[in-house]
């Protein structure tokens, strides 16, 4: 997960599935990664050969650049309508109106959110549309109708809702009970909140938009329970998702803490891949598993939010008290500061893109050498990845500033040549 000012961090956590969160300083290379070569087995080494490089088509170019610019046109174009909000006076418009449906100060806020939510994604709908819907059909990548498209966003701005609101219900009190110390009350209440929501993600909320399944008996499935058991985790629950309701792409991850904790494979993966870059694919996400990224991930959460949150207070309280009677809002505690709130978060989520994907891409060659040494499979995990690069279109060569700001994963190219030996990059270690 993000290391960004709380209301943000907490929104994630709760809102949306945690995918192997980085983590500040890893734990030492278990003894069995001490030497990955000696361990595979001569089979592997003997196709390594046969691996070819990924296609790179002009399609999978061009697509590559349209992402990698969607995602700073879409930061600046979302930034600019928080800021517009405020600046014309719309907010408080809402807010007002908020306040003729309802004078119980927690229904006023239900009902601003509301306004602002709906406005806010009018205003961003054609970049939206085009980034969400337009661009993966254009490209192959999605057959799901209009329709079912519209129903997930409809879906997801319940979710949005649901979470968002007892969240800034919570920030908003706290700065009214506590205006100087309320940044270290809210941190309090961050604990359990973010643990709660690892844990309640896979369970309530992942459910709303797919279908979730024990991966059915088959060989591939004892195939998958041998590997878990050779990784020392016999019980690891594997389910199947059926995500080519909404897209042709491949992927799997892990999500959830403690009894919810679970490996998740596409049902996509399982249609496209043969089984050896299957069990690649899960040997990586064991890795995960094993290595406990994700509680890792909890703390680094934690710890970031000691200093976002202070952060977050000093530049809040001089916004508004600086451009508070230009926006027409009464105080900080007025909701209809909440597009501020908004801005600030985004733009220190932007900043701390690039340190935090660092630490993600050192997490994630992490579980590459972990599912290496426990599937002794290096041709498979290196075709593994050339099906993931072409399969969803990913550059596996990006520009390096884009590495550097917008990739949580090291690129596939890198990624291959580990598998195949060609970078023996190093274990990360503490």
């Amino acid at each position: 997960m993000r290391i960004v000012f709380a209301l943000l961090l907490l929104i994630m956590c709760i809102a949306i599935p945690v995918h192997a969160q980085s983590h500040n300083g890893m734990r030492p290379a278990p003894p069995e990664l001490a030497s990955l070569s000696s361990k595979l087995t001569p089979a592997a080494a003997a196709t390594i050969e046969d691996v070819r490089p990924p296609n790179v088509t002009l399609a999978m170019r061009r697509y590559s650049r349209i992402r990698y610019t969607l995602y700073f046109v879409g930061t600046a174009y979302s930034l600019l309508a928080l800021w517009a909000l405020l600046a014309t006076g719309l907010s408080a418009r809402l807010r007002q109106i908020a306040e003729r449906l309802s004078r119980r100060r927690f229904f006023t806020l239900l009902w601003y959110y509301v306004l602002f939510a709906l406005t806010l994604w009018i205003v961003r709908l054609p970049l939206s549309f085009y980034s969400g819907y337009w661009l993966s059909h254009a490209y192959g990548l999605s057959h799901q109708s209009f329709g079912a498209w519209m129903g997930d966003v409809a879906k997801a701005h319940l979710v949005d809702v649901a979470t968002t609101v007892p969240i800034l219900w919570l920030v908003f009190w706290l700065m009214g009970r506590t205006p100087r110390r309320w940044p270290l009350a809210l941190w309090l209440a961050c604990v359990p909140l973010i643990a709660a929501g690892m844990f309640l993600s896979p369970i309530l909320i992942d459910p709303i938009f797919n279908k979730f399944s024990p991966m059915a008996a088959s060989p591939l499935k004892a195939q998958i329970e041998t590997l878990a058991a050779k990784a020392g985790i016999p019980n690891a629950p594997i389910f199947v998702v059926d995500k080519s309701r909404q897209t042709n792409e491949t992927n799997a991850y892990v999500n959830g803490v403690g009894s919810s904790a679970r490996i998740v494979l596409w049902d996509t993966t399982l249609k496209k891949m043969p089984p050896d870059q299957v069990l690649a694919i899960v040997g990586h996400e064991m890795g995960h598993y094993v290595l406990k990224h994700l509680y890792w991930g909890f703390l680094e959460s934690i710890v970031g939010l000691l200093i976002a949150l202070p952060l977050g207070r000093w530049l809040y309280d001089r916004w508004i008290a600086r451009c508070g009677a230009r926006w027409r809002l009464r105080d900080s505690r007025d909701f209809a500061a909440i597009p501020a709130l908004f801005f600030i978060l985004g733009v220190l989520s932007f900043v701390s893109e690039p340190i935090v994907n660092w630490q993600s891409r050192r997490v994630e060659h992490a579980a590459d050498a972990y599912g290496l040494q426990v599937t002794g499979n290096r041709a498979a995990m290196a075709r593994g990845f050339v099906s993931l690069s072409e399969q969803n279109l990913s550059d596996p060569n990006p520009p390096p500033f884009i590495k550097f700001w917008l990739f949580s994963h090291p690129p596939l190219q890198e990624r291959i040549d580990f598998a195949l030996g060609k970078d023996e990059v190093p274990f990360p270690s503490r």
